[in-house]
């Protein structure tokens, strides 16, 4: 079966070789660019859907959750060392939170952050990340509303890195 042009376009170089795939307006603007943070009905545990990634770069993810924790939150920065809490705003129901994310492994992600509140010991949240992390070649992602790129760091298996001469 094949796919009608209207439906997706792809550019051809000389050589008759797919350079980019183009997909129409329309079809851009049904798609959901936010993410999206589901939670159970007393919201001690909620799912934040950050969608694709690209391995070894580094995010700020910054998005809202309802929460009842105070105005003040803390949270133990060693318990996660791809996810770090950056700053919390409290908002009329809960918190605009900046997070920093480390795509390290590639494919999905699952990433979980527990947030207290600074007055109430017994008062928290667990945030559970999850992402697709895209490896090496395998294409650049749109990024989620809220989800920036801040560093990219160098792949050591780079062959323009290496001393290796190679075999003779």
């Amino acid at each position: 079966m094949a796919e009608s042009k209207s439906d997706v376009s792809e550019s051809i170089n000389q050589a008759g070789r797919c350079n980019r795939v183009h997909f129409p307006a329309e079809q851009l603007d049904r798609h959901d660019s936010r993410i999206i943070v589901n939670g159970d009905a007393d919201c001690k545990c909620l799912d934040v859907h950050l969608g694709f990634l690209q391995l070894l770069h580094d995010y700020h993810i910054n998005f809202r959750i309802p929460d009842k924790l105070g105005k003040d939150l803390v949270c133990d920065p060693l318990q996660n060392l791809n996810v770090q809490l950056l700053e919390a705003v409290p908002t009329d129901n809960g918190h605009e939170l900046l997070l920093s994310f480390k795509a390290q492994k590639e494919k999905l992600m699952k990433e979980e952050l527990i947030i207290n509140s600074a007055t109430d010991s017994d008062a928290h949240i667990k945030l559970i990340l999850h992402a697709r992390v895209l490896g090496k070649g395998k294409g650049t992602p749109a990024l989620r509303s809220g989800v920036h790129c801040i560093k990219v760091h160098a792949d050591d298996e780079d062959s323009h890195l290496s001393d290796w001469q190679g075999f003779d």
